[in-house]
């Protein structure tokens, strides 16, 4: 079978879920059973790194729901929220921490569930929920509203506009006036949770809240509203979720390395008990079941290994297996390996099999196209943008795999196009989060011949007196010589 006969998919999992929705009945492995557990157990949070699979697993419990009718999903994209009109809706200024907006945090998620029930039109003969429905469309928050416009409506009400509305209908609701903003959210958010509880369900509904990435773009203050998020969650699943019941669960999708900008001490409890690590270093065979399931969707052949079958060259080529070649030039992602299966079949459309001249070419097209543009997206928000677009040159400047901080700091002066020198912690901040990523490993002896990565062995720790060394896949992209 030629490769150009083989459908490998997307490499974005919302457009693959458009486009080709039968891959994730097809395709999807799950040798943990995230999915049973984001269903039926506590943990609601998917954690890792950029890459790894979290939107997939959204994209198919999606999927599933569409398929099976066991469950209903409802999905929050946060690719496009306004953090900065957000923010205005803040608790009192001495409340810190993952209080400070937690009530509204909570009001825009119960305002989006009810808004979502409500059109789903099977309560309408409910007469608790109508009247619940009412009484959040007289407090002011329209049915027709958006998730931006309630953020926007809660964000006049904060700064005093519509308030007196507000209060009036709180006040003949209560039979007294809210102290403050933030009475008056919690006790509405009280009204409405106890409303949700007294439905009789007869599905699980799921809120799938993903596409925090932007938030890097923000001012680091504004990480606050994401632990606010994170804990809002917490509390409303431990209020509204049920395993032994119909109920609401929210899941949240979220970046490893967005999480560690956070230093809120609440946050680790929450963490230990509600968050799934997604990450393939532990068993690189199970990345390997992800590249057999895409490739079976085209073959059915009854070969062992489909993967081993078409990337066949004898190992004294290289001293590695094909499927050992390639891991060493990627950072162990489901990404990594299905976009070298796609280059594969741009550059060879009509090979039935891949020899070891043809992989080694694809691996440099794959690293130069793919894997340094990857880098660059994952430092975005982290790093200063003259910072991250002057990294390629100045590893090609270096010319070697490895280097010291003292030069790296060197080449990258040499580069700004600023009069004024990038700071030592700014390129102490660029190593780290390469180093985090797997973009660039450490030596960890004098000989050179052990190397230490972060995505190979989590535990390591960056030490800026040892030598660095650049990632053999970004290696292969910029030419450097080996």
């Amino acid at each position: 079978m030629k490769l150009k006969e083989y459908t490998i998919g997307f490499a974005d999992a919302m457009k693959e879920l458009k486009q080709s929705p039968e891959i994730f009945s097809l395709a999807f492995y799950d040798p943990k059973d995230m999915i049973d557990e984001l269903k039926n157990g506590y943990k609601y949070m998917i954690v890792g790194r950029k890459g790894v699979g979290k939107s997939a697993v959204s994209a198919k419990l999606q999927s599933d729901s569409e398929s099976y009718k066991e469950y209903s999903t409802l999905s929050i994209m946060l690719n496009e929220f306004n953090y900065t009109i957000f923010s205005k809706t803040n608790a009192n200024i001495d409340v810190q921490g993952t209080k400070k907006y937690l009530e509204s945090w909570q009001l825009i998620l119960l305002l989006t569930i009810f808004k979502y029930l409500n059109n789903k039109g099977t309560f309408a003969e409910n007469l608790k929920f109508t009247e619940t429905i009412k009484l959040i469309e007289e407090f002011g928050f329209n049915g027709h509203f958006d998730m931006q416009q309630y953020v926007g409506y809660l964000a006049r009400l904060k700064s005093g506009k519509n308030v007196d509305k507000f209060n009036l209908k709180y006040e003949d609701l209560f039979g007294y006036a809210p102290n403050d903003f933030n009475e008056g959210i919690s006790n509405l958010n009280k009204l409405m949770i106890n409303t949700i509880l007294n439905l009789e369900l007869d599905m699980n509904h799921f809120v799938l809240i993903d596409g925090v990435d932007d938030i890097l773009r923000l001012k680091t203050s504004h990480l606050e509203i994401l632990s606010s998020l994170i804990r809002s969650v917490d509390i409303l699943n431990e209020r509204l979720f049920n395993k032994n019941n119909f109920s609401i669960k929210f899941l949240l999708f979220i970046r490893e390395d967005i999480l560690t900008l956070i230093s809120d001490p609440d946050l680790n409890k929450i963490l230990r008990d509600g968050k799934i690590s997604l990450n393939w270093v532990d068993n690189p065979s199970d990345l390997k079941q992800i590249v057999e399931l895409r490739l079976r969707m085209s073959n059915d052949s009854e070969e062992n290994s489909l993967w081993d079958s078409i990337y066949d060259f004898p190992l004294n080529r290289s001293g590695k297996s094909s499927w050992e070649l390639l891991l060493e030039h990627t950072l162990y992602k489901p990404r990594d390996v299905l976009q070298f299966l796609e280059i594969s079949r741009e550059l060879y459309p009509n090979n039935e099999k891949v020899d070891y001249y043809e992989m080694m070419n694809t691996i440099k097209k794959y690293s130069s196209d793919y894997l340094i543009g990857e880098m660059k997206n994952e430092l975005s928000g982290f790093i200063p943008d003259e910072a991250i677009n002057s990294l390629t040159s100045v590893f090609q400047k270096i010319g070697t795999t490895q280097f010291r901080l003292d030069v790296f700091s060197r080449y990258m002066n040499d580069q700004t196009t600023q009069n004024k020198s990038f700071k030592i912690s700014t390129i102490k901040d660029l190593l780290l989060k390469l180093f985090e990523a797997g973009y660039i490993g450490q030596i960890m002896d004098d000989a050179g011949e052990s190397v230490n990565f972060k995505h190979r062995n989590p535990m390591t720790n960056i030490d800026f007196e040892r030598q660095f060394i650049i990632h053999r896949g970004i290696v292969r992209g910029l030419g450097i010589a080996q």
